[in-house]
């Protein structure tokens, strides 16, 4: 389910953003879904650190290193993969 969500506090991402939120199960499988409106993944917040392995919208892959717990990361993301994937807590952000 998507949630609207607006940031009062953050390191990384734009000031007054808003984003619709969903809960992320990383998958080596499963593309994430598009957002109600169509969009496509354009952040990712962190609640537990640790490191996050993407697909990236525009193709290949990233292994985000070291992230921290209430981190933002705006980048373009098709899929959050289960493989060395260590962080816990992840919303993809619409």
């Amino acid at each position: 389910m998507f949630i609207s969500s607006k940031p009062t506090v953050s390191r990384n991402a734009p000031e007054h953003a808003e984003y619709q939120a969903l809960a992320v199960t990383p998958s080596d499988a499963v593309d994430l879904p598009t957002a109600p409106d169509g969009g496509d993944c354009r952040g990712l917040y962190i609640t537990g650190a640790g490191n996050v392995n993407v697909n990236l919208t525009g193709g290949g892959t990233a292994v985000l290193t070291t992230l921290s717990a209430g981190q933002y990361v705006v980048i373009g993301v098709s899929r959050v993969l289960a493989t060395s994937t260590t962080a816990t807590g992840i919303l993809a952000l619409y």
